[in-house]
Parts: C-alpha cells; structure tokens; sequence
C-alpha cells in the first residue's frame, strides 16, 4: 500500500506513514452527500409505512385538517430520520473502532506469534550489532519453531560474534539430540558445534559428542575427529596354523599393542606397522588407538591360542671347523618345507635367501645359519656352522685380480693397468665371489666385474671372469644353454 499524501511504501500492518506521518483510515469518511440520500430514502420509507397503517379520510375533511396531517407528518418524518441518522452513526462509530480494535490485536498477533517478523527483527539488530537484541527475538522465533536448524545456527552466530563460544555451541549441542532434524541439518550442526570445539583445541569433547550422538551417518562424516578401538581382522579362538593377526583402525592415526594382555601404553608398547604372525603358543592381544589429535581409544582385546606341530631343523655338512680345500656347504631339507639360510650372523626368516643347492664355503671365516619353514609358516630351530677356509696356494683373490686386469690390458679391451677403457665413463672394478670347481678343470676364483663411476657409483656388468686357484690363469666364465659353466682363456 502507499501513502495517499506522499506516494512511500507503507509496511504491511503499519497504520501510518513513516515518512509524512499521515494516519491510514481503515474505513472511508462517511459523505454528506450519502448520508442526506439515506435521510431521504428512511422518510420515504416511514411515509410508505405510515400511509399503510392509517386508514384513509373521507374525501369530505376540510383543507385545514389536510394542512395539519401534512405538518405532524412532516416533523414524523424528520424525527424518524434523525432518529436513524444518529443509530447510523452508532453503527459506524461502533465499526470504526472494531475495525480498529481488529486491526491492533492482528498487529499484535503477528508481532508476537510470527516467525518471520522475529526473524526480521533479530537481523535489523544484528546488522548494528546489537547481537543481544537479536538473540532476544530468535529466542521467540525458537519458541514457535523450536526444531528450526537455521534459526539455532543464527542463534549460534551471534553468540559466537559477542565472543561467548560456549553458548554458541550449547543452543547447538541442545538440538543436536532431536531425532526431527533431517540429516542434513543434523550434520550441519555438528559441522558448527566441531568448529567451535576444534578452535579450542576440545578434541576429547569432539570424541565423546560423536560417539553420545548414536547416528552410524554423522559418526562415518566426522570419522577423523572418533578414537574408536582398533579391529581384529581375526576373531578369538584356538588355531591349529601359523595365524596372520591384522589389526586396523577407523582413521589416520597410530596402533599401539601388546601380546601378554598387558596395558598397550605409547611408550612401552609395540607400533602396529604390519601384521602380527602369531606362531605356536598362547597370546592375549590387547590394542589401543590413539588418533592424530591425540584422543587414545578404549582397549580392544583378543584371545588366541595357536597348536602347531614344529618342522624337524635341517641337517646341515660339514661340521664348523677350518677348510683348505673348496668345499660346498649342504643342507638336507624336510618333506614339505623350505629351508632359509643367512651368512651375515642374523637368525634367517622366510625374508631371507632359500636353500635351493649347495653353497660353495667362502674364502675366511663365515657364518651360515639355517632353519627350516613349514608350509604354515611354523619355523623350526636354528642350525649355526662356522667356517674358517684357506687355500694352501701362492695365488691369493688380490692375485687373480691383478691377472685378469693384466690380461684385459694385454688384449687392449683397458687402456691402463688401472681399469679404463675406451669409450667408458670411469673404470672398470673386478670382485672376488666365490670359488668353485668346474668338473674336469678344477677350483676357480669367480670374480664379477663392475663399472665404477667418477662418484665411486659401481654397476655390476653381465660379464664373470673365472682365475684357476692354483696356476692364476685368468678366463672368462660362461654358461651353455643347459647351464652348464665354461671357459675363455684370456691368455694369449
């Protein structure tokens, strides 16, 4: 509606102008001119009814008679019309102010029990930052739409603008737990309630909010924030195999676990990094999580008990003890099983080399270890032998290599006694492997050779040299098809 005087909008349910002042009538004026046309229509009708209930004269009443009916009925008239004019103007009057009266309790009405006008006002506060005022009006807004998601995020807002974060996230944590939100705006409150609890570095309260909260949807959403107990990919029980145990958690973070049932501390215990093999014998798994923002989950626990029958260890020739001659370490493996060795002194698994043949003894002191690995992975006890080997010979590993380098520079293949070559980067390098007996020739030193860069960086090449342990004579090893190993003599 606008203003008849100044032309400006005038607000729904306002009953004056803001800019002029003028008051807005709710009912037209009442006209002169309308209200003589019902004065003269009421003195019509009171003649008509007057003239049907007196009985007509005689034609013989003289003209003075006439006169004075015609006066008395012409002040009848005039009473009756003003007696209708003023019960007219009751009326109105009594309209007029029911009218009024409507119009005030509707104004109040919609000023109390609307949502949208509360709405409006609480923003018209907010935008001049009296956040107080605003709160107050979505205070009754909530009153009347108490399961409204957005009315309680604004609510939120501006307690959060007056810096009062706890009360921000209280109007959301008490709607958080009604079961009418839809899932949408449930996981938008817990999206507000985190934020405000994550700035203040709150994550246990994070934890327990998801996990009170009872819905599976907004626990998965916000898994990051949940320490939940870590998960045993094997369930309790007795096992008659070698049992691969993997644990796993909900979210980033670390495992920490203990095998005697033990409390798993961050400290003390072991870090889950692969899974546990658990072997013959008994053990109580107890696990914690710990997340990356330090929540540590409840202990999760596991029972298991594994009954495994232990591979017989492998029988292993010769005897520790000191060679001079080549000799070739053996081991008998078990129906059924593998046998893994290691010569560096740690215990072998099966990470290490498998036992496939026999293994020339190394030139000096060595140490083999060997254990046998049923097919459930039960490992049997470990087999040690020791061995210290020398060759009752002039030609020492120094010695065999000096002859090849010499017989390479003989046949120019090396520019130089000290390995280059042409077109090589760097120069070549030759190391001793291994000696074994080539059937009908002898005993050789194996050596492989190696291009070693200006950074000392070596590639092993594809070419073997083989230096027979008694002469020094240098060759080249092949192998034939069949795998059979051969010789090139390098001599000239």
């Amino acid at each position: 509606m606008k203003c008849p005087r100044c032309g400006c909008e005038i607000k729904e349910g306002h009953l004056y102008c803001e800019r002029c002042g003028m008051e807005i009538r709710m009912v037209p004026d009442f006209e002169p001119e309308i209200e003589n046309s019902i004065i003269e229509t009421l003195s019509t009708v009171a003649e008509e009814i007057e003239g049907k209930e007196e009985p007509k004269e005689p034609e013989k009443k003289n003209g003075k008679r006439k006169k004075e009916e015609t006066k008395n009925n012409t002040k009848a008239s005039v009473v009756i019309a003003k007696m209708v004019k003023n019960w007219l103007m009751l009326t109105l009057a009594i309209f007029i102010a029911l009218v009024i009266a409507v119009v005030f309790v509707a104004v109040f009405v919609y000023h109390r029990y609307s949502v949208s006008y509360q709405l409006e006002q609480a923003r018209v506060c907010a935008q001049s930052e009296d956040y107080e005022g605003a709160i107050e009006y979505l205070e009754r807004a909530r009153g009347l739409r108490s399961d409204d998601a957005d009315l309680a995020l604004l609510e939120s807002g501006y307690y959060y603008q007056m810096g009062e974060k706890q009360k921000a996230a209280d109007v959301l944590t008490a709607l958080a737990d009604r079961e009418i939100l839809s899932y949408e705006d449930k996981e938008r409150v817990f999206e507000n309630i985190i934020g405000i609890y994550r700035e203040q570095e709150r994550y246990e309260e994070i934890n327990s909010l998801l996990k009170d909260c009872g819905d599976e949807g907004i626990m998965n959403h916000f898994q990051q924030y949940l320490a939940m107990p870590p998960e045993f990919g094997t369930e309790s029980g007795n096992y008659d195999e070698v049992t691969i145990l993997k644990l796993s958690a909900n979210t980033a973070g670390n495992i920490y676990y203990t095998t005697d049932g033990s409390e798993p501390k961050e400290i003390r215990s072991q870090l889950y990094t692969a899974p546990i093999f658990l072997e013959s014998g008994e053990y109580q798994i107890a696990a914690v999580f710990v997340n990356e923002y330090g929540i540590r989950s409840e202990v999760a626990r596991s029972w298991y008990v594994i009954d495994l029958t232990v591979p017989d260890a492998p029988e292993v020739t010769p005897l520790s003890g000191n060679y001079y001659q080549p000799t070739l370490v053996e081991a008998a493996v078990p129906e059924g099983t593998k046998v893994y060795y290691t010569t560096d002194g740690t215990n072998p698994d099966n990470y290490s080399p498998e036992y496939t043949g026999p293994i020339p003894m190394p030139l000096g002191k060595s140490n083999f270890k060997f254990v046998t690995i049923s097919q459930e992975g039960v490992s049997s006890e470990i087999v040690s032998r020791s061995f210290d080997f020398s060759l009752e010979t002039e030609v020492s590993v120094d010695k065999a290599i000096t002859n090849v380098i010499q017989a390479l520079y003989n046949r120019q293949v090396l520019t130089d006694l000290q390995g280059h070559s042409h077109g090589v980067v760097g120069k070549y390098v030759f190391k001793y492997d291994t000696i074994v007996e080539i059937p009908d020739l002898g005993y050789y030193y194996v050596l492989n050779e190696y291009v070693e860069d200006e950074s000392g960086n070596q590639t092993k090449t594809e070419r073997l040299y083989a230096v027979e342990v008694y002469t020094g004579a240098p060759n080249r090893l092949i192998y034939d098809e069949n795998g059979q190993m051969g010789l090139i003599s390098l001599q000239q």
